[in-house]
C-alpha cells in the first residue's frame, strides 16, 4: 500500500530550526527549506541548456546586434 505524504511544517524548515525565521505563520512560507541533517537542502533548479538553432530567429527577421553609438 501507498503511504500518505507527510506535510511539512514549518518546524521542518531549516530557517525555524536555526532560529533564522522571524515568521509566525500557520503554514511553510515561500522561502520553506527542509533542513535534513542539519544542513538547509537547496530547491532544485533548472538546466540550462543551449537553445536550438532551428528556435532562433534568423538574422533577417531579428535584425544584427550593433551596439549604440554615441552613449556617454
Amino acid at each position: 500500500m501507498a503511504q500518505k505524504a507527510r506535510r511539512v511544517t514549518c518546524n521542518d524548515c531549516f530557517f525555524r530550526k536555526t532560529s533564522l525565521c522571524a515568521l509566525d505563520l500557520s503554514e511553510p512560507c515561500p522561502t520553506f527549506r527542509p533542513a535534513v541533517r542539519g544542513e538547509m537542502v537547496a530547491p532544485p533548479q533548472a538546466r540550462l541548456v543551449e537553445p536550438l538553432p532551428e528556435l532562433q530567429a534568423p538574422v533577417w527577421i531579428a535584425g544584427p546586434r550593433i551596439a549604440a553609438v554615441g552613449a556617454a
